[in-house]
């Protein structure tokens, strides 16, 4: 007499889904709040709506801080984010993004990706919301970093609003940066794949940068470490305009290290990241040699696409896609580091990493951190260097992380 069936997947809850609840209302009532977060920021006890709408109809929200890509997502990567009026909440947007900026010395600390002292003057606490992808390149850690620094000197408390790492917490892969490879796609000094939250990340940087920052998160309900995105049973959202899928935020690790080479990483294609090439490459030729590497629930097909935008936009370019067979197998830190191998062995005379402008640095050493890759450092050397340096990190992380 009993009903036999699936199990419906546990939904674990976003920290905007607990804002409501005790002891948390009582933290952020009463107060005059600024709100850092953009479209990825996605609520589901509250209708599907962003944080941005949400949060102004349940406390009070004076004013917004946009970050990359804009509050609700439609610039490109790296478009400058200029200061305005959201148009459906009407409150005012600061922007927290300038041009990017690699040039030496550049870390990203200036004010260009930080809130402006007079934007914190008149707030009670600012609120932090958004859906990070479990990478270093990806700037929303870095902006986390920048608002602290400005949280902590103008004393104003910060909350963040935590959810689930896309990726999980039980791995991490790459090194952490050189001294003179920290920039804004990479101010935290941690591994590329890290292993953390938000939240866990801010309360990593205020003890290790010695931050003093007023810090409150409002943890995940119900999340573990072992979750990748299709165990949390929340649906998934793009965290930028260039993440479309959940394959696409696996292999951004990798992949996203043909940024700072003449190959594109798929942008102006419906499949970013996912998809590769160039109009150099001979497509049967790399997808051969991809396949015979046997990397771990990786697949590689010859492609041919024509970009819409971003490099060889309207150009016919030859490459590969990439199939994920299993998400929790693959190790995409590794897939970048064996495809510009790959590359740079059958493709010789054509592949190249692109040089940086006039008194500034390489693009691939600021994404790897450092400049054995370029340099050609053997892969299985490169990536057990990396490993140690990533062990020494989960052991320092040990006593900040808030999920079993």
């Amino acid at each position: 007499t009993g009903r036999c069936g699936p199990k419906e997947p546990v939904m674990i809850r976003n920290g905007i889904d607990r804002v409501t609840d005790a002891p948390y209302r009582s933290l952020l009532e009463h107060l005059r709040l600024g709100l850092v977060s953009n479209m990825s920021g996605i609520s589901p006890r509250h209708g599907w709506r962003s944080t941005v709408d949400v949060l102004p109809k349940l406390f009070t929200v004076s004013c917004l801080f946009a970050p990359e890509h804009g509050v609700r997502g439609v610039l490109g990567p790296g478009e400058k984010v200029s200061d305005g009026r959201d148009e459906l909440t009407g409150l005012y947007t600061h922007s927290l993004f300038e041009d990017m900026v690699f040039s030496p010395g550049t870390d990203g600390t200036d004010a260009a990706y930080a809130p402006r002292a007079d934007s914190l003057r008149a707030l009670d606490m600012l609120v932090f919301d958004m859906q990070d992808v479990g990478s270093r390149y990806f700037t929303y850690a870095s902006t986390l970093l920048c608002t602290m620094r400005a949280c902590a000197a103008n004393r104003v408390p910060l909350c963040v609003l935590d959810r689930p790492n896309p990726l999980g917490g039980l791995v991490t892969e790459g090194g952490r940066q050189a001294d003179d490879c920290v920039s804004f796609i990479g101010l935290m000094r941690m591994p590329i794949r890290h292993g953390l939250t938000l939240g866990e990340l801010a309360r990593y940087c205020n003890e290790a940068y010695a931050l003093s920052c007023d810090l409150t998160v409002i943890p995940c309900g119900g999340l573990r470490r072992s979750m990748l995105w299709a165990d949390t049973g929340l649906p998934f959202v793009r965290p930028s305009p260039n993440l479309p899928s959940p394959d696409a935020v696996t292999v951004y690790n990798g992949t996203c290290m043909l940024a700072g080479t003449n190959v594109s990483e798929g942008r102006g294609t419906t499949t970013p990241f996912t998809t590769i090439g160039a109009p150099f490459i001979q497509p049967e030729k790399l997808a051969d040699a991809m396949n015979a590497l046997e990397l771990p629930s990786l697949a590689f097909s010859p492609t041919f696409f024509r970009p819409a935008f971003g490099k060889y936009a309207g150009k016919i370019c030859r490459g590969v896609d990439i199939h994920v067979t299993d998400a929790r197998a693959v190790r995409a830190v590794t897939l970048g580091v064996y495809l510009i191998d790959t590359l740079r062995r059958l493709f010789p005379a054509d592949f190249a990493f692109t040089p940086p402008p006039t008194g500034a640095r390489w693009h691939i050493d600021l994404s790897t951190g450092g400049h054995a890759l370029r340099a050609g450092m053997p892969p299985d050397e490169l990536l057990a260097m990396w490993n140690e340096d990533g062990r020494a990190f989960v052991a320092e992380t040990e006593p900040f992380r808030l999920y079993p």
